[in-house]
């Protein structure tokens, strides 16, 4: 999404000889719904009238339920709102009826704020503007916006809307220019490639399918890729790159059988260039990051084209989805490998015996979910693999503050009762933290020499694990989740090593490196 563009190109043009290039993440402001339990929803999707006031690609769809008033979204903005030299709030709205709509910055000392200029058009895109002078905070990034404020609500079936363009200035005036974009819902282009009008293909912005892995997003693109389609299937863009510095282009891409995936520069005076993914495909049903290398070419292309189930000829029996996500230029070679997280609770003062259970649960997002009850997620068990009551449990998290509390067996009965209540943390890439049941904060942080040296991709794997280190590693070992060793390499190298996994069974593992200095790194692995 494209918030904040100009300040962004400014960067990129002043310092972008040491800078990645970020072509498209595809999120965009995380919209709380605020509903009373009436089953609305909150989606990005294509502008369905791209007419008069909004001629924008994609906009927000709000499904209204017939419950509170107050039906609509609050969010957190990624950069507060300068209410000290802007005060106006605009944005865009398509309604199917007229009601108030009212905006608010999220404060004790702020009210909702109906727009200055009331809706005056149904089924047609109107400006309106909303007046938060009275907002008398330095910094605001909460906000809130209700759409269709009558109260009591008299709705007897749902009804749907759309709003777009939400941007602050110091003119109350309709159509004037952005000062700070909140969000307007748009990102690249995605001009889809097909063969004609019997080719059902086509992209749209979905929620982020299996948030795992390397991919921890929450919106990315679906590709419904046809049967009867191109084995060429997939979008051109004029967005626009430069790899005379940077010359890798990372995709990742979650697809449901294996074929080519290749990325295509095109009209750059060094000339076109296509190439398949450095990283062959080798897992289904799992996000993996492609790399294409273009480190034979320099200069700017205006063009960029991605397919990512180049199959010729076209062989499939039946539509499938594919999905993909940031598309990101820089000079690593390397695949992303998903930020770890380690967590270790030491439960022998809570007398633990072998055979008991230990769950972690708390607003942690992704597979750990908000709160799940322990025991009903099987993602938050703890393991003591080792039997020397401290258990574990690895976890890949985006960067944010978690809240999360340890539990000894399953159900709410017994929680870890140190003080303070419910643990925070703020996760920030690779972590590993100790704790010790009924003792307040952190019991120690260990430090290693291997941290952020090591790379293991792609995971999950199938016969082949690659390793790129940058330290002096020793050996290599693979252990089951209950402690048995189950492989073991001498490497006595850095650079790049490949290990050998057919012989796995499918399942879960540790691969624990050993530098030469006797330091350890733990990561997970998964073998399908």
């Amino acid at each position: 999404m494209k918030k904040f563009t100009l300040v962004f190109i400014l960067i990129i043009s002043f310092v972008g000889f040491s800078m990645a290039q970020t072509i498209e993440t595809f999120e965009s402001l995380k919209m709380n719904l605020m509903a009373a339990g009436d089953n609305g929803s909150l989606t990005v999707v294509a502008n369905p009238d791209p007419t008069g006031a909004n001629t924008s690609y994609t906009v927000a769809k709000f499904v209204r339920g017939k419950g509170d008033p107050w039906g609509g979204f609050y969010a957190t903005l990624p950069t507060s709102i300068d209410v000290a030299h802007n005060k106006y709030v605009h944005v865009k709205v398509w309604k199917p009826r007229i009601t108030p709509v009212k905006f608010k910055l999220e404060s004790p000392n702020t009210a909702d704020i109906a727009s200055i200029n009331p809706q005056s058009k149904v089924n047609a895109w109107e400006e309106l503007v909303f007046d938060v002078s009275s907002a008398t905070g330095p910094d605001y990034v909460k906000v809130v916006f209700m759409p269709d404020f009558e109260d009591p609500v008299t709705l007897t079936d749902y009804i749907t809307m759309y709003f777009d363009d939400l941007y602050i200035n110091n003119d109350p005036a309709v159509g004037s220019a952005p000062v700070q974009i909140m969000e307007n819902f748009e990102y690249i282009p995605l001009n889809i490639m097909t063969s004609g009008a019997t080719d059902l293909s086509g992209f749209s912005l979905v929620a982020n399918p299996d948030k795992s892995g390397v991919n921890l997003s929450d919106y990315v693109i679906k590709f419904h890729r046809a049967k009867n389609g191109v084995p060429w299937g997939g979008f051109y863009s004029g967005t626009q790159i430069d790899v005379t510095t940077n010359k890798y282009m990372h995709v990742k891409v979650w697809k449901p059988r294996i074929s080519p995936i290749v990325f295509k520069i095109e009209g750059g005076a060094a000339g076109t260039v296509e190439h398949p993914s450095t990283v062959a495909q080798t897992v289904t049903g799992a996000w993996v990051d492609c790399v294409f290398n273009f480190s034979e070419k320099t200069g700017t292309y205006p063009t960029i084209v991605f397919m990512p189930d180049f199959e010729n000829p076209l062989t499939l029996s039946d539509d499938i989805d594919i999905y993909f996500d940031d598309f990101i230029l820089n000079n690593d070679p390397n695949p992303i490998t998903p930020p770890e997280q380690v967590f270790d609770v030491d439960m022998k003062p809570a007398g633990v015996v072998v055979g008991d259970r230990v769950f972690l649960s708390g607003a942690i997002g992704g597979l750990h979910g908000t709160w799940n009850e322990p025991g009903t997620n099987l993602n938050n068990e703890m393991l003591d693999p080792d039997g020397d009551g401290v258990y574990r449990i690895y976890m890949h998290l985006a960067d944010g503050l978690i809240a999360f509390k340890f539990f000894k067996g399953t159900g709410w009965g017994l929680g870890d009762p140190a003080p303070g209540g419910d643990r925070t943390y703020t996760v920030s890439g690779n972590i590993h933290l100790i704790y010790t049941w009924g003792v307040q904060g952190i019991s120690s942080v260990p430090t290693t020499l291997l941290s952020g040296t090591i790379q293991m991709y792609p995971n999950p794997v199938k016969d082949e694990l690659r390793i790129s280190t940058t330290a002096e590693i020793h050996s290599v070992f693979i252990t089951t989740m209950v402690g048995q060793v189950v492989a073991n390499y001498n490497f006595d190298a850095t650079g790049n090593q490949t290990i050998n996994t057919s012989a796995l069974s499918s399942g879960m593992y540790f691969v624990t490196f050993v530098g030469k200095d006797g330091k350890k790194q733990t990561q997970k692995l998964i073998k399908n």
